[in-house]
């Protein structure tokens, strides 16, 4: 599957729908068809922002006895997964767990329905607080430390999920809006982070792992992480409401969440062969691999009443901020009833 070419628009504090078909480019578009050209009765469709998870989860093998056909689908960026998962191209949409807060803003009459379009049904983190999940970086050169230093920088984010909630929390950290800076929005998290590394855009909002490197090298330190937003910042897998609801999707959905919860426990015990993997099959540098084998530890977190509280905390900041057009209750965005499968020890 290909990866999305970078685009750039000026944009306004809260981005209008019209550009998300902007965002649908020409290789995800590809990918999207191919998906639902080899699409199969038997088969769990897997959508996933990055070929990393894709091919971990292949060396582990914790799905090769599955009952069904796992069929990764890389799609970069919230706004190509959740038009995959829309078009039932794929069964799970790879997002993070604030993406779902602009989509009901979007679409509030969908979400008023008895059975929501989608929901959360699963989230997961990495496990060390030192390689933080997203970030707000900004290029040394601009000794930029503060919030309020990233007054007319450049600043290149992408439209959906963590990231832009992370651009937008930033401003308002900052004190700032749209207007006090120069935004540049690109198609997804990967084409904004190879901006900001190449040093074309001076500040950028997105996952952390991405820009690590330049981190450690000294090109670029981090001023605002995810955690001083008060942002979960979970990798979640949303699928669609009327699939939860169905009794033997939904078993093949909780198998799959079982076997996701082994892959994650192999992964820390195999530290040596995920670092090759990032090197031989993702073709990662060996300064990124061993970052990015550090950032990778990751296991579920809880969909419960306190994750809730806060992803409506979030909701109701960027309604009052005016990035949202209306006060949303997030708590139907998100499905409990898979505790159980994926609780920790």
């Amino acid at each position: 599957m290909t990866f999305a070419h970078r685009t750039s628009a000026k944009t306004a504090f809260a981005t209008p729908l019209r550009r998300l078909g902007a965002m649908l480019l020409a290789g995800v578009l590809a990918a999207l068809a191919c998906a639902t050209a080899q699409a199969a009765d038997g088969k769990l469709k897997v959508g996933y922002q990055d070929s990393t998870l894709p091919e971990l989860a292949r060396a582990s093998g914790v799905f090769d006895d599955a009952p069904y056909g796992v069929e990764w689908v890389v799609l970069p960026g919230p706004a190509a997964q959740l038009s995959a998962v829309y078009s039932k191209a794929i069964d799970l949409a790879h997002l993070g767990d604030t993406s779902l807060i602009i989509e009901q803003a979007k679409a509030q009459d969908a979400w008023a329905q008895k059975v929501p379009p989608l929901q959360i049904i699963a989230g997961w983190r990495n496990t060390d607080a030192r390689y933080p999940r997203i970030v707000t970086a900004a290029r040394t050169r601009t000794n930029a430390e503060r919030p309020e230093d990233l007054k007319g920088r450049k600043w290149a984010f992408n439209f959906g999920g963590l990231n832009y909630v992370q651009y937008l929390l930033a401003l308002k950290k900052a004190g700032l809006t749209a207007s006090d800076i120069e935004p540049v929005q690109f198609g997804d998290g990967n084409a904004a982070a190879t901006a900001f590394n190449a040093d074309h855009v001076d500040v950028y909002s997105g996952v952390g792992a991405l820009v690590g490197e330049a981190v450690e090298k000294g090109q670029a330190r981090i001023v605002l992480t995810s955690d001083d937003l008060d942002v979960p910042t979970l990798g979640v897998f949303a699928a669609r409401g009327e699939a939860i609801a169905d009794p033997a999707r939904r078993a093949v959905l909780d198998d799959f969440l079982g076997r996701l919860g082994r892959y994650f426990a192999w992964y820390s015990a195999n530290l040596d062969t995920v670092e090759r993997i990032y090197i031989d099959k993702v073709k990662q540098s060996a300064a990124r691999a061993r970052y990015y084998v550090e950032f990778g530890k990751a296991r579920f977190r809880p969909i419960d009443a306190d994750l809730i509280r806060r992803e409506q905390k979030i909701a109701d900041t960027l309604f009052e901020a005016g990035a949202i057009a209306r006060k949303i209750d997030v708590s139907v965005e998100f499905n409990t009833t898979f505790n159980a499968t994926t609780a920790v020890d």
